[in-house]
């Protein structure tokens, strides 16, 4: 289900030669700005997982409670979800959809989560 997703969206954004994949259903988007997007195919979903940059080690805590209400109310994430790997000190988001998304679900929510990488990195960079 998902390669015909990818294969679509690859057709249309005329991406198809740099979209890569791997044996366990997974596939990674390229964006601009070096924003990198991995759509993992489960047995009941999709998940969308990408980087969103270092977390400031100068006074993290304001963005870092910015980042908690967000993940709270789900309005400044799109109803993803902002993690942090502590050992590497980097945010991330990730977010889940159904397996029956139709292709148009599926490339709307591509785009809003593209555009919540985009706005938390620039969030950072004003932190």
């Amino acid at each position: 289900m998902l390669e015909k997703l990818v294969k679509k969206l690859g057709q249309e954004l005329d991406m198809e030669d740099i979209i890569t994949s791997s044996a366990n259903h997974q596939y990674t988007l390229p964006f601009i700005d070096n924003i990198q997007v991995e759509v993992i195919e489960t047995e009941h979903s999709f998940f969308f997982k990408g980087v969103i940059g270092p977390c400031p080690k100068v006074k993290p805590e304001p963005l870092i409670q910015k980042i908690m209400e967000s993940n709270l109310f789900g309005v400044g994430t799109r109803n993803a979800i902002i993690g942090l790997i502590q050992d590497e000190n980097v945010l991330t988001l990730s977010q889940e959809l159904d397996y029956n998304s139709s292709y148009k679900d599926f490339k709307d929510k591509l785009e809003d989560f593209v555009t919540v990488i985009d706005f938390w990195r620039k969030e950072i960079v004003n932190k």
